[in-house]
This record gives C-alpha cells, structure tokens and sequence, in this order.
C-alpha cells in the first residue's frame, strides 16, 4: 500500500513538472520524415550505386559501442539508402559504409538524427571537390573508392609474335 502511494506521488510530480515545463508529451515522439544516407565518390561527387551501409544506433555512446541497435542497407542507384524507422527515432547514429573508406578523419561518422532531420547534414570531404548541400532528411556521406589501374594493352604485333612463338 505505501510502496503505491510512493508511485502515484512520484508520477504525479513528474506529470505536474512537465506541464509546468510547457511540455504537451513526456514520452518521446514517433517521427514520420524519413531519413536517408546519401552515399557519393569524394574525389567526384558521383553517387556510389549498390554500396553497403552499416548503421549502429543508440542513446548513448556506450549503446553504439555495443551496437545495441544494428542494421544494413543497400545504395539504390542515385547512392540513397532509407533506414528503417525504427533507427531514424533513435538519437545519434554511427554509420560506416563497407569496403570504403571515408573521406573525413574517423573510419565511422557518429551523428545527431535530429540534426540530419532538421537541417541536412554532410560529412567532411578531404577526398576532393565533391559537394553536397544541406537538405532536411538526408545525411551525405564521402567515400573514397578504389582506382582501379587498367593493364596496358599489347601492341597487336607484339601479340601476334608472342602467339607464333609459341606456336612453334
């Protein structure tokens, strides 16, 4: 009976204390807006097609050190991936795309959804000229991709001598 009371007084101080603050809610709002991770090359600009966005998401720090909330994503063509709403009503999330490394200084961005939410949000670029400006919903994110070296191609009559060599 007392151990009631106690509970009935302490929700009546917290409800009191709210109101007082001129909060209309004291749990925490379900956000409709989708928040999307917009993947591009930082040498470029060019969206990345099909790249793989790991997402860790938390309260704390310590929720995104032990990836309490974890979740991956594929690029679409234009380089976009959506996250599930159950990540984008978390407060801050670490985001690492695979096999890229990212153009700013850290392996891993670690970012306020409420901030991607209201104002856009891009990542440093230290790859090169790639750009992106700030729309409401959408993290940009600078990778830097891998150059691939094309072999030189041989000369048709150095070919041509390799092959009747060895046929002979």
């Amino acid at each position: 009976m007392v151990r009631f009371r106690a509970f009935v007084c302490a929700a009546g101080i917290v409800t009191l204390a709210a109101s007082a603050s001129g909060q209309s809610e004291i749990f925490p709002n379900v956000h409709n807006q989708p928040i999307v991770i917009h993947v591009v090359d930082g040498r470029d600009g060019k969206p990345l097609a099909h790249a793989r966005v790991s997402l860790v998401g938390g309260y704390t720090a310590r929720d995104l050190h032990l990836q309490m909330w974890h979740e991956e994503a594929f690029t679409d063509e234009q380089g976009r991936a959506r996250i599930s709403s159950a990540m984008e009503n978390l407060p801050i999330l670490q985001i690492e795309v695979a096999k890229s490394q990212l153009c700013a200084d850290s392996h891993s961005a670690i970012v306020s959804v409420e901030q991607i939410r209201r104002d856009g949000l891009s990542m440093p670029n230290r790859c090169g000229t790639g750009a992106a400006e700030g729309t409401p919903g959408v993290f940009t994110v600078f990778v830097k991709t891998r150059i691939t070296k094309s072999k030189p191609a041989l000369n048709s009559r150095r070919s041509a001598n390799l092959i009747a060599t060895r046929s002979n």
